[in-house]
């Protein structure tokens, strides 16, 4: 009897030691693990950069001429790497930066881009600090010869970001019932303007039908780039100044501004 108490004392200590170590060490080998998922994704991803993307950016992602540099301090601390991702897989209108995506007809699938991802997330650690770029005039955009993008291109990004601000937009009369109030009306070149999104008076055709983002925020070529990389912040200075001054277009100011948005976010604003 008491060599097996003596047995099970011995073996009940060495489990508790071998959970211990095994305590101990399990996070340095997820870390190591995890490490090593990394390398392997941002060796794929070199061929990848290689391939489709250092003709344009360098096989170094320094400065090129007309390109900012990625491979920079500023750029990567700025741009996390969902945002990277969402610019390799849609591209950026305006720019030479295609969509590389295979949902938007371009050569790579997700798992791709992640790797291409990973491989430009791996610059960080060296990655030298540059000249930030100037930042641009603190000027309102206009309408006028600027692209509109669409509210899904804007939605992609800003929806991760604010939920459930979208959710509001969406399900509010802007988003579900403006352009049916004018579909009666005879001339439509009167209402359209107000009542779908990038109007373009010379054509007579618009982007989208009701009130998208870009309605208020303005055309998302100026300044989608600015939302998407190191000049972020002032982008969305940008895009709230053009919501704040666009209301007098289609609106009289019947109520306080701070009581519209509150209104707005909630749905609740009814058209005549």
């Amino acid at each position: 009897m008491d060599k097996k108490i003596l047995l099970a004392t011995v073996l009940t200590v060495a489990i508790a030691a071998f959970l211990t170590a095994y305590w101990l060490l399990e996070p340095y080998r997820v870390k190591g693990e995890a490490e090593r998922m990394r390398s392997k994704a941002a060796a794929k991803g070199k061929i990848l950069y290689m391939t489709h993307c250092a003709r344009c950016h360098g096989e170094k992602g320094g400065p090129q001429r007309g390109i900012r540099p990625i491979n920079s301090k500023d750029y990567l601390k700025n741009v996390d790497d969902s945002i990277l991702h969402k610019i390799i897989e849609r591209g950026i209108p305006g720019t030479g930066m295609v969509a590389l995506g295979d949902k938007e007809g371009g050569p790579l699938n997700p798992e791709q881009i992640n790797d291409l991802v990973a491989f430009i997330r791996s610059w960080e650690k060296t990655a030298p600090t540059l000249p930030m770029e100037e930042a641009p005039p603190k000027t309102i955009f206009v309408q006028e010869g600027a692209a509109y993008v669409g509210s899904e291109s804007c939605i992609g990004c800003h929806e991760d970001l604010n939920k459930e601000k979208i959710s509001a937009w969406r399900k509010s009369p802007m988003a579900t019932k403006a352009f049916s109030d004018i579909k009666a009306e005879k001339d439509k070149t009167k209402c359209i303007p107000c009542h779908a999104t990038g109007y373009d008076p010379e054509k007579k055709t618009y982007k989208e039908e009701n009130v998208g983002c870009e309605a208020c925020h303005g055309p998302g070529e100026k300044y989608q780039e600015m939302m998407m990389g190191a000049n972020a912040q002032e982008g969305g200075k940008i895009a709230k100044g053009n919501a704040l001054k666009s209301c007098p277009r289609c609106h009289h100011p019947h109520i306080g501004k701070e009581e519209h948005i509150t209104l707005a976010r909630k749905g609740l604003l009814s058209y005549p």
